[in-house]
């Protein structure tokens, strides 16, 4: 992951796709995983990457380079993922999707099962400690690269963090009880 200040990219067409498809392949995966902390749906975190990756190569030409790429691209990843919540929120308010919760069986040491726990944990986060503690506990994200792309400091990047662990950690150990 590259975390120092970006060089300008090139302006021709070909280089533009080049480093494009750069981003994109360096990029991805540490995207994914942090949309998918917030929004916690695989099919929700595909489409919300893919509107990441549209909405990042139609604002590449206004890139400055004064934060690293990787701030860039986890700032838009992080409004996408927000704004895929809010209309999400405004649909279920206006009753026109229905969202079903799977219903808990016993515990095991599944991974599979241990992943789908984390993920009833993390609903009782907000989409704000979502997004930093997926930055963090998926990414192992800096808190100063948590707080430059969320433009919070540094100290409430931390203590989000650690109310988020909390909160999981609570229902984690209520649900094995």
């Amino acid at each position: 992951m590259q975390t120092e200040k970006s060089e300008q990219f090139p302006v021709g067409r070909a280089q533009k796709e080049a480093f494009f498809e750069k981003l994109v392949s360096d990029y991805s995966s540490l995207l994914y995983a942090q949309i998918r902390s917030m929004v916690l749906s695989h099919d929700d975190a595909d489409d919300v990457l893919q509107n990441t990756f549209i909405k990042a190569w139609n604002k590449l030409d206004s890139f400055n380079g004064d934060a690293a790429v990787s701030t860039w691209l986890y700032r838009i990843a992080t409004n996408e993922a927000l704004q895929h919540l809010r209309r999400k929120k405004w649909r279920r308010l206006l009753h026109l999707k229905a969202e079903t919760v799977p219903a808990s069986e016993n515990s095991s040491l599944d991974p599979e099962r241990t992943s789908e726990k984390l993920l009833q944990a993390m609903k009782l986060l907000t989409a704000h400690q979502r997004a930093i503690f997926g930055m963090r506990y998926f990414n192992e994200t800096p808190y100063f690269e948590i707080a430059e792309t969320l433009k919070i400091s540094e100290n409430t990047a931390k203590a989000t963090y650690h109310q988020s662990v909390k909160k999981i950690e609570k229902f984690l150990t209520q649900i094995a009880e």
